[in-house]
């Protein structure tokens, strides 16, 4: 049964859009929150093909429809702490008041309508909450509007709201490429701040833009089918958007990959994103599945929570959630530092990393461990790594459970051997550790772990010594072995 407590703890998001009326329900307020519920109905709000200025009568009663079920759900699980943000539409929309009136009437729902720059603020943080120290510009298209952020070094430095949503181009101009190339060249040109992100990252956020990524994914059989974090070159992406705003209806169905209700905006969304770049001229785009409701999130935070690491919190969360003794992989991570002194700083925290989840797979089937664990940690959805470092830290833990962990199409392509090295040497680390604790706090800070003169030697104090065996000797000597050196055990005097 939930308790009071932890239901009290919960927070919600309701986020209404030009396209879409989305719920997120947060278990807890965390500095990587986890969602327990996650629910969006295509309304098309913001959907009007006769110009009316007011919200697509259709799209209203959906929406109205949607909030009722938000509304119970949210009564049922105790969720007092709600927020309803709604966007372009029902902000541009003649009725959005008698909409949000209507809202509120009918289901108790408060909705807080937020201006341009407002949103632009919030998504930035939504990508400033994954990555700190975010420097680029942000583009988060919507149904309705382009919000534009410039970052540096996590900072919001300027931001701009222009008219540029996807829906809303396909409504007013659809096929006309004239037209809607002078619309795009028109509102873009009043940002002269664009060059500013010159070789930097384009974070790219909402849902036609992540659509773009889920067809390169699918038709270049990319071995990760996770969205979030994937960076593509700028030149790769500039073909790509370019062949895409071209296409028609018809061609796009037959590609694949690209969900129904998005097709006829795409390529309207791959040209944005194409004349975006002309001008911006970004290193890479970096396609995020954080946006709006992750800055909220953020935003609500705790200053102490907010200056926490967004991906050992996550660790953190396995860990008090999935394993044995959840604070022993601390200890194995400072038992084995000496031995891993000078890393690089990102290679450092995944070796934090990786120490804190090293218990993940304790309950799987032996035979299956190592796989199983892989899969977790390569297709998770709330860890906010790049693709090279997610898989580093799978491949990891999937070596810390056989010390032969094989290759395949993800690790292949994206990691190499000196990764692959680094990886096995962490899993066999890892491995030995547990193997000589028993995964038990308390026993690691007994013994050490130390470089000396080429050996690696395991040193034990005189009370602990009992400990060492057969399975530990091999352990300590496999990984020796990697690292081209002599394997010693030894009291400490």
């Amino acid at each position: 049964m939930l308790t009071d407590q932890r239901a009290s703890n919960r927070i919600a998001i309701i986020d209404v859009g030009s396209n879409s009326v989305r719920l997120v329900i947060f278990d807890g307020m965390t500095r990587a929150p986890m969602p327990i519920f996650n629910e969006k109905v295509m309304c098309g709000l913001g959907r009007d093909p006769e110009n009316t200025g007011r919200l697509n009568p259709e799209g209203v009663e959906l929406a109205v429809v949607a909030m009722h079920r938000f509304a119970t759900l949210l009564r049922a699980m105790k969720v007092t702490h709600v927020d309803v943000l709604a966007t372009a539409a029902v902000r541009a929309a003649s009725d959005g008041k008698e909409f949000c009136d209507r809202v509120t009437s009918e289901t108790g729902l408060t909705v807080k309508v937020i201006d341009g720059l407002e949103e632009a603020r919030l998504s930035a943080l939504g990508i400033i909450s994954g990555d700190p120290l975010a420097s680029g510009i942000m583009g988060d298209i919507g149904g309705g509007s382009l919000e534009l952020v410039l970052l540096d070094k996590g900072e919001i430095k300027k931001r701009v709201s222009l008219p540029l949503g996807a829906m809303r181009l396909h409504t007013v101009f659809g096929s006309d490429r004239a037209r809607l190339t002078a619309e795009v060249n028109q509102h873009l040109d009043t940002v002269d701040w664009l060059a500013e992100g010159k070789g930097q990252q384009l974070y790219a956020v909402g849902g036609s833009w992540r659509s773009i990524a889920k067809l390169f994914i699918a038709q270049e059989n990319y071995p990760i089918s996770v969205v979030h974090n994937l960076a593509m070159p700028q030149s790769e992406m500039a073909e790509l958007t370019h062949i895409i705003s071209q296409q028609s209806r018809v061609s796009l169905e037959q590609i694949g990959g690209v969900s129904k209700r998005r097709i006829d905006s795409l390529p309207h969304a791959s040209l944005v994103m194409n004349m975006l770049m002309a001008r911006m001229k970004p290193k890479e785009v970096v396609f995020s599945g954080h946006g709006l409701r992750e800055g909220w999130m953020y935003e609500v935070l705790p200053e102490d929570l907010r200056q926490r690491d967004p991906v050992l919190e996550a660790c953190f969360s396995f860990a008090e959630n999935g394993e044995r003794f959840h604070q022993h992989g601390e200890e194995v991570a400072q038992w084995c530092a000496p031995i891993f002194s000078e890393l690089p700083a990102n290679i450092e925290r995944l070796r934090l990393a990786a120490c804190i989840i090293g218990d993940i797979g304790w309950n799987e089937h032996p035979d299956y461990r190592a796989e199983q664990s892989y899969n977790r940690i390569l297709r998770h959805p709330y860890i906010d790594l790049n693709h090279h470092d997610r898989v580093f830290l799978a491949y990891t833990i999937g070596s810390r459970y056989a010390g032969n962990f094989k290759d395949d199409a993800a690790i292949h392509r994206i990691l190499s051997d000196e990764d692959r090295l680094t990886g096995r040497l962490f899993g066999h680390v890892i491995r030995l550790g547990h193997t000589l604790s028993g995964g038990v706090e308390g026993i690691l800070p007994q013994t050490q772990l130390l470089l000396e003169e080429g050996k690696l030697i395991l040193q034990f104090e005189k009370k602990t010594s009992a400990l060492y065996g057969e399975v530990v000797e091999q352990r300590l000597s496999k990984l020796a072995k990697l690292m081209n050196r002599e394997s010693v055990v030894r009291l400490a005097e």
